[in-house]
């Protein structure tokens, strides 16, 4: 079977910019991060760049964990998180560190 030379892949073509329409800055929305005003508040270290934290740079040096739960207690969580709009993971973390502020 012969396959013929590929090209390298190229710029769009003058005509094809021309088709694409101008975005109207003064009637775009901007969608807002539902998280930046808790994170503003409450001080998370976030990471900013690509990839994962270099090792024990991570917040805090955690280490992974894992926890089972019946199924009807994991769709409980979830819907609390979702109530509070935070990931399970987010959710069971302040619930554990609550737990261990309390018991202090």
């Amino acid at each position: 079977m012969n396959v013929g030379k590929r090209s390298k892949q190229r710029e769009p073509s003058k005509a094809s910019l021309r088709e694409i329409p101008e975005v109207k800055f003064s009637r775009a929305r901007v969608q807002r991060n539902p998280y930046a005003a808790r994170i503003a508040k409450e001080g998370i270290v976030v990471q900013v760049g690509r990839g994962r934290p270099k090792r024990l740079l991570e917040v805090g040096g955690t280490r992974p964990r894992s926890v089972r739960f019946p199924d009807a207690v994991w769709k409980r969580v979830e819907a609390r998180a979702n109530v509070k709009g935070l990931t399970v993971h987010a959710a069971l973390r302040e619930a554990i560190i609550a737990w261990l502020e309390a018991a202090a």
